[in-house]
């Protein structure tokens, strides 16, 4: 598709979404198994103060999040921080991966919120992408790449006979659904929701909707 403002706003809410739904649907329910509320908490604060951390300090999380228009300085901004991105996710999904295999099959919520939000990862990093005039081609090999890292985990981690405690499990899930609140929040509270305020909010319901349904697939 061309990639207008209004459908980098509609795929971006739709991201939004599922990020938001994988860490209130699956992740923190699945971590109230394994720790107590006085535990999850902390955890989870601690995921969003650490990508708010990144955000401030570091480099824009989320750049298409507050992305107003595609001029020669947006294009840019956002050819400048793809392959760290690229780097980022491909460190992220080979993680996933080890935490599949750390969990098993036993632990289907683990793999329900890991598949569910690949789809999601991938629209982002392609949207990205597709707003600094890469090819469609080079955009396809990008995020294969980067969510193939996540089979490479998977394997390695049962190579590695690679197995966590339940309780650290638990602090992790926590911890990874506070970076998917905090970016799920900076999308729905950025430049988008000024510019397209219904397209923004069916999107990020539909996003949220989307983990639903795949979640109640996958783990029933």
């Amino acid at each position: 598709m061309k990639l207008t403002h209004d459908k980098l706003c509609a795929l971006i809410s739709l991201s939004a979404g599922a990020l938001a739904g994988a860490a209130l649907l699956i992740l923190i329910p699945e971590s109230l198994h394994a720790i107590k509320y006085y535990e999850m908490i902390p955890s989870v604060v601690s995921g969003y103060v650490l990508f708010w951390a990144i955000n401030k300090f570091y480099f824009h999380i989320c750049p298409a999040c507050s992305a107003s228009h595609f001029d020669e300085a947006t294009t840019k901004k956002f050819s400048e921080i793809v392959l760290l991105l690229f780097t980022a996710l491909s460190f992220h999904s080979f993680l996933d991966g080890l935490a599949i295999a750390a969990v098993g099959t036993e632990k289907n919520a683990i793999f329900s919120a890991v598949f569910a939000h690949k789809f999601p990862e991938g629209i982002a990093l392609a949207s990205l992408m597709a707003g600094a005039n890469y090819k469609k081609s080079k955009i396809f090999e990008f995020v294969f790449l980067v969510e193939i890292t996540t089979i490479v985990g998977t394997i390695v981690g049962n190579l590695a006979h690679f197995q966590a405690h339940s309780w650290l499990l638990g602090i992790i899930q926590g911890h990874i659904s506070g970076g998917f609140l905090f970016l799920a929040i900076h999308a729905m509270y950025g430049e988008i929701l000024k510019n397209h305020k219904k397209l923004v909010i069916l999107s990020f319901i539909s996003g949220f909707l989307f983990i639903f349904v795949v979640s109640k697939i996958i783990t029933h």
